[in-house]
């Protein structure tokens, strides 16, 4: 499950079974559809207990149960099959007698185009499906699981009536070089900010298309139910390491677990300390080597400080890879004393500097202890540096 290999092999091995179980057959079925592990057959009624037990005889971990048309009507799939007197199918769109009838809510924290695209997908998906159903019965089935999904009347009305009309077109670039230099991007969806930023945008650059999506997500309103990682075995994390002799910080970023990381750092203040005992001073070449390797070697080498490898602390953690150098500067700026190089933040884009400033004056307190702040991880690192391709303004 959730392997995305999972469905191609599903396939694979139901067309294996049925061409080894069709030819055990006494007869040809006239009908016989399937999709994925789902089948619908016409068969002989005194022909379903050998079909049945051919299926189930393939292989002890594929069985299967059957289900029967009841008043000529059988369910399969999103639809009830319908067999008329002229022995034509007819379709009707189904739903499951323990469903709840529930999709995206009109008032749940989403983009309200999401609400709209699902309501007009829900509604093409009962018009396309219910063959057997004529217009009034199938305007009663949308109006009713709309309204249960909290759709005001008029919203409905508007929807069931103009679906063909004002459906929602998809974007298809002509010039398959323009494929090239189209760009997609996310936005966290936040009411009233997001669909004023995207509209601003689309104006000033076409070339760019834009998705929102939920940062209220099932993750963020339950608490965690399974065992916390330790912190050594954590990855894709921006740490700080104190010095021992200074107020100040140094403020890293790892993609491997963060005890490999720190690893590496007691390795170098190893060999830096060995140097020191061995009689080397700071302008010796091994020692000048260790200094153009971190902000940290080069603090405790210019300043005869060390730094507590013992008391890392995690500031930010993100799984996107790609997003920890954005984050990294971000803290760095909003560290109040680092030992972190300028350059250390030259790549940062300016858009950011009004939400640091706001973020820096907010957490540092009275008695200049810093908190971090989880908004820096959701307003800046869910989004990407610009890129060299599509050049965002300066300022929105």
């Amino acid at each position: 499950m959730g392997n995305p290999l999972s469905p191609v092999l599903a396939d694979l091995v139901l067309e294996g079974l049925l061409d080894t179980t069709i030819t055990k057959l006494s007869f040809k079925p006239p009908i016989l559809k399937k999709y994925v592990d789902d089948f619908i057959m016409a068969i002989p009624l005194n022909k379903l207990k050998q079909v049945h037990d051919i299926l189930n005889n393939y292989d002890k971990h594929i069985q299967f149960t059957y289900e029967l048309e009841e008043n000529r009507r059988l369910p399969y799939l999103d639809m009830v099959l319908v067999r008329t007197e002229n022995q034509e199918i007819r379709t009707e769109w189904y739903s499951k007698p323990i469903a709840s009838g529930r999709f995206l809510n009109f008032h749940s924290y989403h983009s309200y185009q999401q609400k709209i695209n699902v309501a007009k997908n829900f509604i093409s998906r009962v018009e396309k499906l219910s063959t057997n159903l004529n217009r009034p019965e199938q305007i009663q089935i949308m109006d009713k699981y709309l309204k249960q999904n909290d759709y005001p009347k008029s919203l409905r009305n508007r929807l069931i009536n103009n679906n063909k009309t004002r459906a929602i077109p998809t974007t298809q670039l002509s010039n398959p070089d323009e494929n090239l230099k189209h760009t997609y991007r996310s936005l966290p969806n936040i009411p009233s900010l997001t669909h004023k930023i995207a509209k601003t945008l689309k104006r000033d650059y076409p070339d760019v298309s834009l998705a929102f999506r939920n940062i209220k997500t099932v993750a963020n309103l339950f608490s965690k139910v399974k065992d916390s990682i330790p912190q050594d075995n954590l990855s894709n994390v921006i740490y700080s390491i104190p010095c021992q002799n200074c107020p100040s910080s140094y403020v890293g970023m790892t993609s491997n677990m963060l005890k490999t990381r720190i690893a590496a750092h007691r390795s170098n203040i190893k060999k830096l300390n060995l140097l020191r005992e061995a009689g080397h001073t700071s302008e010796d070449i091994q020692i000048v080597e260790l200094k153009t390797k971190t902000a940290l070697l080069e603090h405790s080498i210019t300043h005869h400080h060390n730094f507590d490898v013992n008391k890392v602390k995690i500031l930010d953690q993100h799984n996107r890879t790609t997003a920890l150098p954005i984050l990294e500067m971000c803290h760095i700026i909003n560290q109040q004393k680092t030992v972190n190089k300028r350059t250390d933040t030259d790549g940062l884009s300016c858009i950011y500097a009004g939400i640091l400033q706001t973020l820096h004056n907010r957490n540092y307190k009275t008695d200049n202890t810093y908190t971090t702040d989880t908004t820096i991880r959701t307003i800046i690192a869910n989004t990407q540096q610009p890129s060299s391709s599509v050049q965002l303004p300066d300022r929105i």
